[in-house]
């Protein structure tokens, strides 16, 4: 909670320790509850800007259908789902790893601020087509974006919402095919001479 890490498995430990029931030491155990129940507002901000980073998986749909990529898009698709409740998690103040994550309807169940009907979607995406599934994993990284900017103002959304509607596109040949290849990226441009 001090160090802002927000990526140890040490998240889930915390989580588990207010939910527990003490059967020893109920007065020591009330005291760690107290102390982690006031989650810092500088653990928010690190939780949100740590998993706000989607990969533009929704923009690659042909390639994942040409290039025997089954393996690779449904990882892609378990992170963003990942970072998805990540954001999440810190917009609500709520411990959270993706490490050995289960009971996400009920984690997500204590989620003030939320996409509506956010657990069946995202469970939902795991058994739809790529053609379904890629589009609605799209409107759920920028509801969650939309959120962001409502709930926590002060951080920059900016490079996460440039990825919202990006689509690959072909290589350009400039000057006679001999000059230029420009290769469009997200938003950015990377040109190789």
């Amino acid at each position: 909670m001090e160090e802002l890490d927000v990526t140890s498995p040490t998240q889930k430990a915390l989580e588990g320790t207010l939910a527990c029931q003490a059967l020893y030491g109920a007065d020591y155990i009330d005291r760690w509850k107290a102390q982690i129940a006031a989650y810092p507002d500088a653990l928010a901000e690190e939780m949100v800007r740590k998993h706000l980073q989607f990969f533009p998986v929704w923009g690659l749909e042909h390639h994942f259908r040409t290039r025997d990529a089954s393996v690779w898009y449904q990882q892609i698709l378990v992170e963003t789902v990942h970072k998805i409740i990540a954001v999440l998690a810190g917009v609500n103040r709520l411990y959270f790893t993706a490490f050995q994550f289960k009971r996400m309807h009920h984690f997500i169940d204590q989620m003030r601020i939320k996409p509506d009907n956010l657990a069946a979607r995202l469970e939902g995406l795991f058994g739809q087509d790529m053609a379904e599934a890629l589009p609605d994993l799209e409107a759920l990284v920028s509801e969650t974006i939309a959120l962001v900017e409502v709930h926590l103002p002060q951080l920059n959304t900016t490079a996460a919402k440039a990825r919202l509607g990006w689509r690959h596109q072909p290589w350009e040949m400039g000057d006679g095919g001999l000059g230029i290849i420009r290769l469009r990226l997200w938003s950015e441009s990377f040109v190789v001479a």
